[in-house]
């Protein structure tokens, strides 16, 4: 690496950079997240997600790169997941060879030993994209304190260099902010850590059900760094039978 004079910074070509998911939501070592309230499909969509990507079949709508990709699952016990990883295969017909699945309870991504842990996963199956959910299980510091997040921030970014992968977030939403009565939208600053995370993510989807209990998800795109345009809000159904997800439409 080395200055570049302003002729050679003109004259450079970046590399041809296909999507891993469209309209910019994520692209090859690119970070996204995300989060919403208990009980918001959050682990579901990632799921859904991850299919959709080692198929490289559209998601919701968004054209797909078809990927490697770790679910790496930390918060519910393997045979409650491996039973509703069972009911989405058989729901959606879908059966790809290259989607890994890591169960585990303890994983601290901020320390050393987290971080060299999967390393060796990354290594055994060489993934593209890298699902993590959810996010408070693999930090042990305060995930309201900026140095905290910060550690845990940077040795993701080591990790995305060294390897070449893509990191999916799955978060806890913050406590709700209310205004005269209301909820306020926190937008990018949705996510429980605050700006930490809305100022280091390309894309930020924020999920909430339409109401308590509903299979009714809105998701939302408050924050898209790498997106020529905005994405509007839709409405995505789950049908809890068969775990199969359909986008119902964009929302005024």
């Amino acid at each position: 690496m080395k200055p570049e004079s302003l002729a050679e910074f003109l004259a450079w070509r970046p590399p041809y950079i296909s999507q891993l998911i469209g309209n910019g939501l994520l692209i090859p070592q690119g970070k996204i997240i995300l989060v919403g309230p208990y009980k918001s499909w959050k682990s579901m969509t990632a799921m859904d997600l991850a299919f959709k990507l080692s198929t490289g079949k559209s998601w919701l709508g968004f054209e797909t790169t078809l990927s490697t990709v770790l679910v790496v699952q930390l918060e519910i016990p393997k045979a409650a997941y491996q039973k509703r990883v069972n009911k989405y295969v058989f729901g959606n017909k879908l059966n790809p060879s290259n989607l890994y699945f890591m169960t585990t309870r303890n994983l601290k991504l901020d320390k050393g030993w987290g971080i060299a842990l999967l390393e060796q996963w990354i290594t055994e199956v060489k993934p593209q994209v890298i699902i993590i959910d959810p996010v408070f299980k693999v930090v042990s510091g305060r995930l309201s304190d900026e140095y905290d997040v910060r550690q845990f921030e940077d040795r993701l970014d080591e990790l995305i260099e060294k390897h070449k992968v893509a990191i999916v977030l799955i978060h806890h939403e913050g406590k709700d902010m209310i205004v005269d009565g209301e909820r306020y939208d926190r937008g990018a600053d949705a996510s429980f850590g605050s700006v930490f995370f809305g100022a280091w993510v390309d894309s930020l989807i924020e999920l909430r059900t339409e109401s308590e209990g509903s299979n009714r998800v809105i998701m939302r795109f408050p924050l898209l760094r790498l997106a020529e345009d905005d994405i509007k809000p839709m409405m995505v159904e789950i049908n809890r039978s068969n775990l199969v997800f359909t986008n119902k439409g964009g929302l005024e």
